[in-house]
């Protein structure tokens, strides 16, 4: 079986570092390991096949749900295509509906972008999402959900987490710091809710994005600090931090499972991990157990629940324990790329009769 991974951004180069072990591969959403089990898996993206300049330049310039679409035509030789985003092409495949070739959703919030079904890019959506072969999705509640609504797809949609990459985020030991670290690159991070939480609160924050996420805060407060690191520095800062927050930010209603990357890290380090609640985030997290839940939008119970692990280090660590002892039980990728696996081979097998 061969299986086709297509992702919205670029993953140029990092293959070539994670095998120098200077990055993870949890980006990668399982391909990696796929073979370990039987199954020949690999992506394919322009910038193999154009000069990076023009790969950059058409990036710029074509919608990300578009960006596959010319090599259409050479997804037809695999037997599964697996991608969260790709829609532009999805909806090509849907109405051509090729038999050789099945595509599987990987659901970061299939649910949020259907909506109430009643615009045409929504219906169109229903359509393209009625024509799939399976989807992965981030959490139970999505999967029933989805189920509800597609019937048909009954036995079809599974729960699996993309895990972690628990060779390259494991405990470090490192002496620890009076710190809060905080890791994200999307649009739906509530850094209002943080920075307001932390201003009156004595300690260091590092926020590891871009500063163009934080501008519209500035003046940032005196106790923040903004910055970048490199794989092997990351697991450092998450070693060494007090507490790891996740903030969320679910208006949009594009990206129910956003955070779940930063959230596994900071319990494969065996940190206290601090994120909003949401309904994906609810499948890992039991509050005051392996992580502490918030109420969206709340200063109040941000800083409550900082205080609380800054005031209960005992506490704290036992909730740092149970999260790693939760993401090696849970959360290791190569365990999670097994039940992948299997789904695929299951779907196959049904769709050849």
């Amino acid at each position: 079986m061969k299986v086709l991974f297509l992702y919205s951004g670029s993953r140029y180069g990092v293959l070539d570092k994670a095998k120098k072990g200077e990055t993870h591969v949890n980006g990668f959403w399982g391909m990696t390991y796929l073979p370990l089990y039987g199954i020949e898996a690999e992506y394919f993206e322009i910038e193999q096949y154009l000069p990076m300049w023009l790969a950059r330049f058409v990036r710029k310039t074509i919608n990300i749900y578009f960006i596959h679409l010319p090599f259409f035509w050479k997804m037809l030789s695999y037997d599964i295509v697996f991608t969260s985003a790709a829609f532009g092409t999805q909806l090509f495949h849907a109405l051509l509906h090729p038999k050789k070739s099945l595509w599987v959703m990987h659901d970061f919030s299939i649910t949020g972008l259907l909506g109430n079904e009643k615009t045409l890019r929504q219906k169109l959506f229903r359509f393209m999402v009625s024509r799939t072969a399976g989807i992965v999705t981030l959490s139970e509640d999505e999967k029933e959900k989805l189920e509800k609504r597609f019937p048909h797809l009954k036995g079809k949609v599974v729960f699996i987490p993309f895990g972690v990459d628990l060779n390259f985020f494991k405990p470090q030991n490192l002496p620890k710091k009076r710190q809060i670290l905080t890791v994200g690159f999307d649009p739906d991070r509530d850094w209002g809710t943080l920075l307001a939480a932390v201003k009156d609160i004595n300690i260091h924050v590092v926020l590891a994005t871009r500063m163009s996420r934080v501008e519209k805060y500035l003046p940032l407060p005196i106790n923040v600090e903004v910055t970048q690191f490199s794989g092997r520095d990351l697991v450092k800062e998450y070693d060494k931090s007090a507490v790891v927050i996740v903030p969320l930010n679910t208006s949009s209603h594009n990206n129910d499972a956003m955070g779940c990357s930063a959230l596994f890290e900071g319990m494969a380090m065996g940190r206290p991990v601090i994120v909003t609640r949401t309904k994906t985030i609810e499948s890992y997290v039991n509050n005051k157990e392996n992580g502490l839940l918030v109420k969206e939008g709340s200063v109040a119970d941000m800083k409550e629940a900082i205080n609380f692990v800054l005031d209960n280090t005992a506490r704290a660590e036992d909730i740092g324990k149970n999260a790693y002892e939760y993401a090696i039980r849970n959360l290791d990728a190569k365990k999670c790329t097994a039940v992948l696996a299997d789904f695929f081979k299951k779907i196959y097998k049904e769709s050849r009769g």
